[in-house]
This record gives structure tokens, C-alpha cells and sequence, in this order.
């Protein structure tokens, strides 16, 4: 059993978790929540693919009948664990997420995995593809036993949980590790060091010492390295950060944040708030898993150190790359890096992006805010609730449409309370801070102006883009084609200027708050100045797959912006 000290840290954890997980039992109406909604019900109804229970439990039998079955228990772990969060922060039922889970037990091997044996003599690919697989479906299930705690689920993940214990002298040493260091990418020793977040989640329903000692050893052995899997590397930091929160030994927590500034000083993070799929030098795409991974780092980070960088960051990929990642369809997925955007080439990762993008939203509604002694805070510009002691307030961003979030009092215990409202680095907002008795029903208008940003590429400072409040603009195929007139990288461009009268847009997952006009001279006919509007990337979702974006723009020459110091 785990120590007294421990318990009690993590109960207190539990419960101040427990006081934001129903963020979404309130209609919440804006943007952030249509995205949601949008990938939800890609997994309960969608398709092609469509989720069946046959499609879905291919890898944990194994029936090799779909791509990917050899990571037993990766799609499986995913659908469960993200369905099983869905529905805890949402409060709504899934019938279909019960019975998968039921018909996923009774799937279990004698040893404690799911899928085809482990080898016996070495470790080989294939074992290093089990482990991911079942390792998902380790989290999966204990996410699920979190929201419905269940005897036949718990004692499944225990065996799973044995098992890893079992072959952790096995795997976890130097050589393997070395040995899978490499390029192996999908079946390297990420596979392994993913484990750990499993492993921390097992000891936090069973106390067993035993899990938590392996998630240890295995943290110490976790390290980045080049052409490394970022979505399994980011889930190792993720699951060491889980450890900290545990164990709050702080060389956790230190490990986490050196790791953090690695990826950033090896230039892996990519200026619209990416990661490569795979990193350097193998930075052709990107990947959803990355990018959610990405995202939810960041925003347990700042939770645990209150530093500001960590919520920028996580600003920077939810308004950018995890939106422009989402696909019309709901999937979440792959897109082509090109030296000036993002390319033609895209793939909806069905099999793993779509549900680790819609893993990802509940940590989201889950920041917007936060409660401190006497204070409630609002510090992410998206849909959520707050609550703290008498006073509960919703809000509803339309951020994207007009700069603005409207907080609405849904319960006041007729007492006063503080409102603090964080500034982001792109914005001055009003106000910053209410302090006054609220009523019940009272609504506020919380104001945004926008600031527009210029950057210098970071490989090529001749090249610069622009940023409109939390927002990296581009110009994209489908709204613009003939800007993609052949040479379009040779087009120089003026600096951005406001829209010239009222802003109309239609459809869903438009951006018109971030909207610029920009002057170019096109590269095959400059003696014919044209005009582009500059878009959010985050627009994305709302085109056709295969829609190219530029986002690095050759200034004319009088514009060329200042060499950095």
C-alpha cells in the first residue's frame, strides 16, 4: 500500500479536479463547443469508417480485418477512454461505450494483455506494437472505471497492470532501449515509456505500490531523441508530469519542464504551435496526436506551476494547429509541412487522431477557469463553467466572430466575489477585474482588442507571417485560388491593414474577428497589384481536405523587416 502522505495529496488532487469536471453541463454555445460537438459525433455516428463494436475490437481480439490490429487494444483504448471522458465531463450516457467495454474484458489473454502472444526470446517489433496497444487500452479502461466504477473493469486492469510488471525487467533497460532508439518511429521504445501514464492512473484506483515503482523506473528512462515519435514521446511527459502530481517528488516535475525546453530549443515546435509527427530531422507532417498531446501538456503544466509561457503555448496550438488539424468531417489527422505552409497532402487518422483530438476538448473546457481563496479566474477565451463556493458562472465565447465572451451568472449565493480575467499576450481586455455581489441571471461583456503580430521565419528571416489576436493568418486554395498563381512564392506583399467595411462571413468555423486585407504583386504578373484576404489558419475545418495554405509571405523590399539581434 502506498504511503498516507501520498493518499491524502491525491485525494485533495481528486476533488479540486472534480470541482471543474462538469464543465459541460451547462449549454454552452460557442465555438469551442460546436468543434466539439462536430468530432463527437464523428465517433458515435460517423464515418467512413464507422465505429462499430466489430471494427472497434479488431485489435483486442486480434482479427486482423483493418489497418493497425497489430497494437492490440490502441483503437479500442482510444474510443473507450475518450467516450469515457466525454462522458464525464458531459454528463451524458454512451450506450454504445458499455458495451464495448463489456465485450473488451472478456477479450483478455491468461497473462493479462490483449492481442497475439509476446515473443519469447528477445524483444521485437511486434512486442514493442503490443505494448502501445495495450497500454492504450490500459488508460482507456481506467478512464472508463473513473466515470462507472466497475469490480470486472478494475480487476481487467489490474491483470493488464500485473502483466506490465511482469515484463517490465524485460523491457526496461538500457539495451532495449538503445535498441529502439532509433528510427523505428511506431514501434520504437515510446511504446514502452507511454506506459507510464497508464501506470500512474492503476495506482490511483488501487493504491498497489507496485505500479507506481514501475511508472518510476520507467520515467527515469525516458529520453528524446531525434527522429522520435513526438505523440508517444509527448505522452511519456505527460504521464511523468501525472507522476509528479502523485508522488510530488519535484525531480518529476523538473524532468517534465527540461524536456519541455528541449523540444522548443531543438526547434521541433513549429511557429503556429506544431509538432512535427515525427521529430527532427523527419519533420515532413504533422499528426493530431501530437498536437492534442501538445496541447494537454501545456495546460496541466500551467495548472501545476502557474507560468505563464505554458498557457501561451497551449493558446497557440488550440487557436492554430488543433483547429487547422480538425477535418470538416470531425477527424483529426495528418497534414503536409511545406517551406511556406501547409500542403495539398492530408489523411484523417481515423485510427488513432480523431479520438485523441476528442480526448483532448474536455481538458480544454476544463481551463477556461479556475478557483482560488476568494477569487474565481478566467483565464482561457473559450466556453466553460466556473464555479467557486455560492457562485457559478457560464461562459459563451464568440471570440471568432466578434472579439468578445459573454459570462452569464448561473447561481449566486447573493455574497460578494472577485472575477479575475488573465490578459492574454495578444490582447488588452476589459474589464480585467469585477469584485461586487452578482445576481443570478446578470450577464458581462468581457472585451478583446486585438493585437496584429509580425514574425520572421525561423529558418529564413526573408519570409514573415502575421497573427491577429491568437490567430496565425494565412491565405488558402479554396477562398483565394489565384493567389496560388504560379510562381506564388515569389508574390511580395505590403503590410496587412484592417478590412475596408462591414465583415460578412458564412458558414461554420469561420474566423471573421481575425480577418486582414493584404496587398501583393503577384509573382508571374506584378504590373497587376491584386488583394487577398488573410484568414485564420483555424478556418481549416471549415474547407475541403487537400486545401493548401500559405503562411510565409515575401515581403517587397521596403518592407523587409529588420534582422533580428
Amino acid at each position: 500500500m502506498e504511503t498516507p502522505a501520498i493518499c491524502r495529496l491525491e485525494a485533495i488532487r481528486i476533488a479540486s479536479a472534480a470541482l471543474f469536471f462538469c464543465c459541460l453541463s451547462a449549454a454552452l454555445a460557442g465555438d469551442l463547443t460546436a468543434r466539439y460537438e462536430l468530432t463527437l459525433n464523428r465517433v458515435l455516428k460517423g464515418g467512413p469508417p464507422v465505429y462499430t463494436d466489430e471494427f472497434v475490437l479488431a485489435d483486442a481480439v486480434p482479427r486482423h480485418v483493418r489497418r493497425f490490429t497489430e497494437f492490440s487494444g490502441d483503437v479500442s483504448g482510444r474510443y473507450i477512454g475518450a467516450l469515457a471522458v466525454a462522458s464525464e465531463c458531459s454528463g451524458r450516457t454512451f450506450a454504445d461505450l458499455d458495451r464495448i467495454v463489456a465485450k473488451v474484458v472478456k477479450l483478455q489473454k491468461a497473462d493479462g494483455h490483449f492481442g497475439d502472444p509476446f515473443s519469447t526470446n528477445g524483444v521485437t517489433q511486434s512486442d514493442m506494437a503490443l505494448l502501445w496497444g495495450n497500454g492504450r487500452l490500459l488508460i482507456g479502461l481506467l478512464e472508463y472505471h473513473r466515470l462507472k466504477p466497475t469490480p470486472e473493469v478494475l480487476a481487467c486492469a489490474r491483470q493488464l497492470g500485473d502483466c506490465f510488471v511482469k515484463l517490465g525487467p524485460r523491457i526496461n533497460t538500457d539495451a532495449i532501449r538503445k535498441q529502439y532508439s532509433a528510427n523505428q518511429i511506431a514501434v520504437g521504445y515510446i511504446c514502452w515509456t507511454q506506459i507510464t501514464e497508464s501506470l500512474v492512473e492503476l495506482h490511483r484506483a488501487t493504491q498497489d505500490v507496485r505500479y507506481i515503482r514501475l511508472a518510476e523506473q520507467i520515467a527515469a528512462n525516458t529520453h528524446r531523441h531525434p527522429n522520435q515519435h513526438s505523440h508517444g514521446f509527448v505522452t511519456a511527459l505527460r504521464g511523468i508530469l501525472e507522476l509528479y502530481r502523485t508522488t510530488r517528488d519535484e525531480k518529476w516535475l523538473k524532468k517534465v519542464e527540461t524536456e519541455w525546453d528541449g523540444i522548443l530549443s531543438s526547434g521541433n515546435l513549429f511557429p503556429q504551435g506544431a509538432l512535427p509527427e515525427v521529430f527532427k530531422p523527419m519533420t515532413d507532417y504533422t499528426e493530431g496526436c501530437s498536437e492534442a498531446d501538445w496541447l494537454r501538456l501545456n495546460l496541466a503544466l500551467w495548472t501545476e506551476t502557474r507560468n505563464a509561457r505554458y498557457i501561451e503555448n497551449a493558446e497557440l496550438t488550440l487557436f492554430n494547429e488543433f483547429f487547422l488539424n480538425q477535418f470538416h468531417t470531425g477527424d483529426f489527422g495528418h497534414h503536409k509541412l511545406t517551406s511556406n505552409g501547409i500542403g495539398a497532402f492530408c489523411a484523417r487518422g481515423w485510427w488513432c487522431c480523431t479520438f485523441h483530438g476528442l480526448r483532448a476538448f474536455p481538458d480544454v473546457f476544463r481551463s477556461a477557469f479556475r478557483a482560488e481563496t476568494n477569487v474565481l479566474h478566467y483565464d482561457l477565451p473559450v466556453d466553460g463553467q466556473g464555479v467557486r463556493d455560492g457562485l457559478t458562472i457560464r461562459a459563451d465565447s464568440t471570440l471568432e466572430q466578434n472579439a468578445t465572451v459573454t459570462l452569464t451568472v448561473e447561481k449566486s449565493d447573493g455574497k460578494e466575489h472577485t472575477l479575475r480575467i488573465r490578459q492574454p499576450a495578444w490582447a488588452t481586455v476589459d474589464p480585467r477585474e469585477i469584485r461586487r455581489v452578482w445576481r443570478t441571471g446578470e450577464t458581462v461583456t468581457i472585451r478583446y482588442a486585438l493585437a496584429t503580430r509580425q514574425i520572421a521565419h525561423p529558418q529564413n528571416p526573408k519570409l514573415v507571417a502575421f497573427l491577429r489576436g491568437p490567430w496565425f493568418l494565412g491565405v488558402n486554395e479554396q477562398d483565394a485560388p489565384t493567389f496560388f498563381d504560379e510562381p506564388y512564392r515569389d508574390n511580395l506583399i505590403a503590410p496587412p491593414a484592417p478590412l475596408a467595411g462591414e465583415i460578412t462571413t458564412a458558414g461554420p468555423f469561420r474566423v471573421p474577428a481575425g480577418y486582414l486585407s493584404l496587398d501583393y504583386l503577384p509573382g508571374g504578373y506584378r504590373i497587376q497589384p491584386q488583394t487577398v484576404t488573410l484568414r485564420p489558419i483555424a478556418e481549416h475545418t471549415a474547407l475541403a481536405d487537400g486545401t493548401q495554405w500559405a503562411m510565409w509571405f515575401v515581403p517587397k523590399p521596403e518592407e523587409l523587416p529588420k534582422p533580428n539581434k
